[in-house]
């Protein structure tokens, strides 16, 4: 697979490098965790470097930059809580860990598959307060919940929860990667263009222009300059 692979091209060498019927599927999971860590930079970069930047949304449009918060947090939770579900809900599969475990478990020897059933289960373990929210808040409006007389309060979820998440997802998917193609993508440094940080970029040299002008103005008439 070439550097400049297109993305059909990837696609057909995970096909090509798993056992048939497996293939597409890991692929599918592959892509969700690369734009699962995608949407986790990007708000890393918003909302998670600085009160500066917090400040610069603020500036730039309080309103949508705060809708945009949640709706970035809840996509997150909500893409940890399919990674995590279980093989099959109603008697139809999903394109989950314990799903693609199951599909390549008579391909993988007695050892690796013990690892890997262990190391699936602890990351359910761990993201059991994200489904939590997802299954009490997002995906569903649980009543006790949404009027407050729940016996369990929902959980919080801080940033270093997501973090490790993140990080036992693609250890996981990494560790099965490498058994098949010999190689582990490194998801935590996925490259984008145009992307949060351009976004603060482009918002920074605005915010400089506007307090320019403002300087010009009130040079221009005299007016005493405050203190920005």
């Amino acid at each position: 697979m070439g550097t400049h692979a297109t993305p059909n091209e990837v696609k057909t060498a995970f096909v090509a490098s798993f056992p048939s019927g497996t293939g597409e599927l890991f692929h599918e999971l592959w892509t969700n965790v690369a734009h699962l860590h995608m949407n986790w930079k990007n708000y890393r970069s918003l909302y998670g470097t600085s009160p500066e930047r917090i400040d610069l949304l603020k500036w730039t449009a309080s309103m949508f930059f705060g809708l945009l918060e949640g709706i970035l947090r809840h996509d997150i939770i909500l893409s940890i809580a399919r990674l995590n579900d279980p093989p099959k809900s109603v008697g139809k599969p999903n394109a989950s860990l314990a799903y693609l475990l199951d599909q390549l478990a008579p391909s993988l020897d007695a050892p690796l598959l013990g690892t890997l059933r262990s190391r699936l289960q602890d990351i359910q373990n761990y993201c059991d307060r994200v489904k939590q929210i997802r299954n009490r808040l997002l995906a569903h409006d649980d009543l006790a919940t949404a009027l407050n007389y729940h016996p369990d309060p929902l959980p919080t979820i801080s940033r270093a929860d997501i973090e490790g998440a993140l990080e036992k997802l693609r250890d996981f998917l990494g560790e099965i990667e490498e058994h098949f193609r010999g190689v582990r993508t490194s998801h935590q440094y996925v490259i984008s263009i145009d992307d949060g940080e351009a976004l603060i970029s482009k918002l920074e040299s605005a915010l400089e222009h506007e307090k320019c002008r403002d300087r010009e103005f009130k040079r221009k008439y005299g007016i005493e300059p405050t203190d920005e």
